[in-house]
């Protein structure tokens, strides 16, 4: 078995993940995991696949001729980063640069980002906008909790820090 990692961007329109799980089948593979999101009216996605060793060019063929998209595949092969998986919610009044700086407090502490999903919208009874940012992580063996949490909330007085294991 070869596992492919596919990314795809092009116009959203309906059918699209139905289009893609076709053609992943028609050439046996089997989707593993995937994260996908419209976003100012184009459809961005990544999806591991596995698929038999004898199908995979047939398969990354098909994935590079499909209309309207960029499609780029790697082949997988990565071993997952060691350590504690947590789940980090920040929220924080919205500005410029608060990914860029929770993101550098993550690298100065070797901190691996498997996922991240951010969004903004207005407070409940203010109507300020609040910048929301939640990602699953994997802590290295010999960083705390604590240090992580400490070194967020650093970053500013409005920054709202949750951090749970999972």
């Amino acid at each position: 078995m070869k596992t492919l990692v596919a990314t795809l961007i092009g116009p959203d329109k309906t059918g699209l993940v139905k289009q893609l799980a076709t053609l992943i089948r028609q050439h046996h593979g089997s989707w593993q995991g995937s994260a996908m999101s419209e976003l100012a009216g184009h459809f961005a996605g990544i999806v591991e696949i596995r698929v038999p060793e004898e199908h995979s060019e047939a398969l990354s063929q098909a994935l590079r001729k499909l209309p309207d998209f960029q499609v780029q595949l790697v082949e997988g092969n990565s071993p997952a980063p060691q350590g504690q998986h947590l789940t980090l919610t920040v929220t924080a009044n919205d500005r410029l640069g608060i990914v860029d700086e929770v993101t550098e407090v993550l690298n100065g502490l070797n901190i691996s980002v498997k996922t991240l999903k951010t969004d903004s919208h207005p407070a409940p009874i203010t109507g300020i906008m609040l910048f929301e940012a939640t990602s699953t992580l994997t802590l290295p063996h010999g960083q705390t909790l604590a240090d992580l949490q400490t070194r967020l909330e650093a970053l500013s007085d409005d920054l709202v820090v949750d951090i749970e294991p999972t």
